[in-house]
């Protein structure tokens, strides 16, 4: 983070306050020094004299002054002499020299060794020594100011950068947090699916793991991807709530009353998670999962595509888990040895899915598909074996 700049242009000129302005005045002529105290004191400045290098060096050792007015020509020390050495210890207070001389090698000597701020000739006029000084506290007060205003923009950043790191480490805090109890509450949900009934869960699972997998081959980012295996993982949360009868029971064979039942899981499921924070994709994944393109699902009637991942695809995931529980991941990692690119196969498959009904996209995914790893699941099912028959020998 950068310091904001600050500029003169940004410092309001400071009001030209007399009464507040030190000013010592150095000549070795008594007559020099007397009028110069008339004329400042007669404008409110404070005062004070003295006659010689070494006595304005022990009163500048003192107390503070704003301006000294220095002779050029002294014995002992001449005046550039003198504002060099007042330049070196005391650079904050603003130099002037005055001359009755027209050597210009005095005056270049004076500016390259004390920095003085003006050169005024003997004779002065007092109108125009009194703006140059005037001028010379204000450019003293400004650059004042602009150390002040500079300081305290370096400590206000600082500030800001220690709070906006304070706010960093609370809001990784808060993440971590937030990341444990949607965890734990995905935790929680599957465990509840496993108590109830254990062949529950291991549905949940396939349809949970063959979901991120084919998420992943279309190219969707982590979070969607993981949202997949969340909502394929407790697709059937609502079934806690059904009968064993319901359970057991083939879906041809239930009365209207236990189907009506069955129809309610995906809306229980969905409002089981309602309100959990970062859990609304999935709701809605949930609670679209038995939708069908054409209107005939259920719980919402929905048709055409209202989410670009739900009905379809959960329709088409989930009555492939049905058909082929012998399918897992392991098995469709391996596609590709045998077959066309599986990236290319679940292109093909979603493609299908956004645009049609389920029926279509079995269509166009069987034929990839072998005998061998329908024949893994030894239990007989009739829909497996109406599935092999479309198959290749």
């Amino acid at each position: 983070m950068t310091s904001t700049q600050t500029t003169d242009a940004d410092i309001p000129a400071p009001a030209w306050d007399p009464s507040q302005v030190k000013i010592l005045c150095v000549d070795d002529e008594p007559n020099v020094l007397s009028a110069l105290r008339r004329m400042f004191s007669l404008e409110g400045c404070e005062i004070s004299t003295a006659d010689s290098g070494a006595a304005a060096l022990e009163q500048l050792a003192g107390q503070n002054f704003d301006v000294i007015i220095s002779d050029m020509q002294m014995p002992h020390m001449n005046g550039a002499q003198l504002l060099q050495q007042v330049r070196e210890q005391w650079p904050d207070t603003m130099r002037l020299l005055l001359t009755g001389t027209a050597d210009l090698a005095n005056a270049v000597a004076a500016i390259n060794q004390g920095e003085i701020y003006r050169y005024i000739s003997k004779p002065w006029n007092d109108d125009e020594l009194l703006g140059v000084v005037k001028s010379a506290v204000e450019l003293a007060s400004l650059a004042q100011e602009r150390e002040r205003l500079t300081a305290l923009t370096q400590a206000q950043n600082k500030a800001l950068e220690d709070m906006v790191e304070t706010l960093e480490e609370k809001v990784q805090v808060r993440t971590a947090s937030l990341r444990q109890a949607y965890t734990a509450s995905i935790k929680a949900f599957s465990g509840l699916l496993g108590l109830r009934s254990a062949k529950l869960l291991d549905h949940s699972k396939r349809v949970a793991n063959t979901a991120m997998k084919m998420a992943q081959l279309a190219g969707l980012d982590h979070a969607m991807a993981q949202d997949f295996f969340i909502a394929g993982l407790l697709h059937d949360l609502g079934k806690i709530g059904l009968s064993d009868r319901v359970l057991s029971t083939d879906i041809d064979n239930l009365p209207q009353s236990d189907f009506v039942l069955l129809e309610s899981h995906a809306g229980m499921g969905a409002t089981c998670l309602k309100g959990l924070e970062g859990m609304d994709t999935v709701s809605q994944m949930i609670r679209s999962h038995h939708e069908n393109f054409d209107g005939s699902g259920y719980p919402d009637r929905l048709s055409g595509t209202p989410s670009p991942w739900a009905p379809g695809t959960w329709r088409s995931l989930r009555c492939m888990k049905n058909s082929c529980p012998g399918i897992t991941t392991a098995s469709l990692a391996a596609m590709p040895r045998r077959c066309a690119p599986l990236s290319v196969i679940a292109e093909r498959f979603f493609a299908l899915t956004l645009l049609t009904c389920w029926s279509r996209c079995w269509v166009a995914f069987l034929p990839h598909l072998s005998r061998d790893t329908l024949r893994r699941h030894p239990q007989p099912n009739p829909r497996r074996q109406r599935v092999m028959m479309c198959l290749p020998s």
